[in-house]
Formats: C-alpha cells, sequence, structure tokens
C-alpha cells in the first residue's frame, strides 16, 4: 500500500511517499517550487536530474493518492536525497533576485533526507524500542553485518564510479550543442550575426565567455567539460554577459 505525509519542514511541506515495498520518496517538484524556482527553472531542474548520470538511476513517477483523486508526481529515492539537493545549481541572477531561496536551499541540504525517513520511521531511538519488543534484535544484528560489507562493496563501486565520471569530456555532438548555445547568445548580444557589432566585437566575445566557463567549471576548454557539468553549461551560457577583462 503507498502512504503520503505531507512533513511540516522550515516552514512548509515536504511531500514524502512510501512506496508498496517500503522505500522512501521525496517529490521533486514541491521542493523546486519551494525553494522560489519558478515554472521554467523548476522544469530544467528536473531534466537535469532526469540526464544526471547518477541521479538518473534514482527518480521515478510515482502514483500516489489524494482528495483530488490518484496524481503522479516525479520523485528521488531517500538515497538520492542528499545527493540531487548538493547538485541543484543557483545562477547569479537567482542567488540575487532569490536569497531566501539559497538560505532554504542550504537547510533543505543539511536536513531534507533525515526529516523525510524520520517522519516515517521515527527516530533510531524509536526503532530500537519496537525491534527490541518484536524480539528482532539478534537478527538485526546479523543483516546489519551483512549491510556493512554490502556498504564497504558499494564505497568501493562508487569511489570507481567517481573517478571514471571526473575523467569523462562531452561527446562530439555533446561540444557542438554547446558551441550553438555559445554562438546564439553573442548573436543575441551583437544583435545578429550579419551586422557590424558581431564582425568587430564577436572574437572578444567568444574569448571572454570561454574563458569564464573554463574559470567556473576547472576545465582547459569547453570540450573538455566534464558531462556532469553540461546542462548546468547551457544555464550558464543563457545568462552570460559581456564583462571587459
Amino acid at each position: 500500500m503507498v502512504e503520503t505525509k505531507k512533513i511540516p519542514f522550515e516552514g512548509s511541506e515536504l511531500l514524502g511517499i512510501k512506496d508498496e515495498s517500503g522505500k522512501l520518496w521525496l517529490a521533486i517538484r514541491n521542493v523546486c517550487y519551494d525553494l522560489g524556482f519558478s515554472d521554467g527553472q523548476t522544469r530544467r531542474q528536473v531534466e537535469n536530474a532526469r540526464k544526471d548520470i547518477v541521479l538518473s538511476k534514482g527518480i521515478a513517477i510515482l502514483r500516489y493518492p489524494s482528495k483530488g483523486g490518484e496524481q503522479e508526481t516525479l520523485c528521488v529515492i531517500e538515497d538520492y536525497v542528499t545527493l540531487w539537493l548538493a547538485k541543484i545549481s543557483l545562477t547569479p541572477t537567482m542567488r540575487r533576485n532569490n536569497p531566501e531561496g539559497v538560505q532554504k536551499l542550504v537547510l533543505y541540504q543539511l536536513k531534507a533526507a533525515k526529516t523525510l525517513h524520520e517522519a516515517f520511521f521515527g527516530t533510531e531511538e524509536q526503532k530500537q524500542e519496537l525491534f527490541n519488543d518484536l524480539g528482532l534484535t539478534g537478527r538485526i544484528e546479523g543483516m546489519q553485518v551483512q549491510i556493512n560489507a554490502m556498504e564497504d562493496l558499494l564505497g568501493e563501486q562508487t569511489e570507481m564510479l567517481n573517478k571514471m565520471v571526473e575523467n569523462m569530456t562531452l561527446s562530439t555532438r555533446q561540444q557542438q550543442k554547446l558551441y550553438k548555445a555559445a554562438k546564439d547568445r553573442i548573436n543575441k548580444l551583437l544583435d545578429g550575426a550579419h551586422g557590424t557589432k558581431y564582425k568587430c566585437y564577436s572574437k572578444s566575445y567568444f574569448i571572454n565567455m570561454w574563458n569564464e566557463l573554463k574559470e567556473k567549471f576547472g576545465c582547459s576548454s569547453y570540450k573538455d567539460l566534464n558531462p556532469m557539468y553540461y546542462n548546468e553549461a547551457f544555464d550558464f551560457i543563457a545568462e552570460w554577459e559581456y564583462i571587459e577583462r
């Protein structure tokens, strides 16, 4: 049976869902709206999560009952909540226009996963009391040994995966799309590719943009950008403005 809870959190509410297998999920859109994101910014965060090489393994569309009938929403599983929140990027414009959202994001990153878990399962002390009452302590200790071994193995595999991810670069197709986005942005700033301004200043604009992008994402060229920053790079380009360096 699917169970849903509206969980009080820092003056707002989390929408938590426990599926039929007992796994916990957090509704993504509710968090984005609570952080002050617009519909467009929320769609971008949803798309970023779906395309992320790691996060995509921990998100799903879930159906849940409500007063208005059955609904569905995109959710992130409990184990991935903190990782997803850590990957949310706030552009300079968003930081400027929504300082409260910045502070609230920090609170989400620190507390949301724990709050979600405790809303459904209680604190560790409460769980231990329940287990003792049910005579499960011995079996749980045995299971904990197995879990610890699995966590060690998972840690090794995660380390290997992280190293692989850190060394990845954009595909040729991704490079082309990123370059086109940069060209379109500069075209817009210089009133079109066929105008006098473009002919005079486009070269310095490109140099300026790529230098700022390299500084922001720590790469030697936009072609060497790590794919995990691919979507964030589009946000950077979309809001980029020329500043004399």
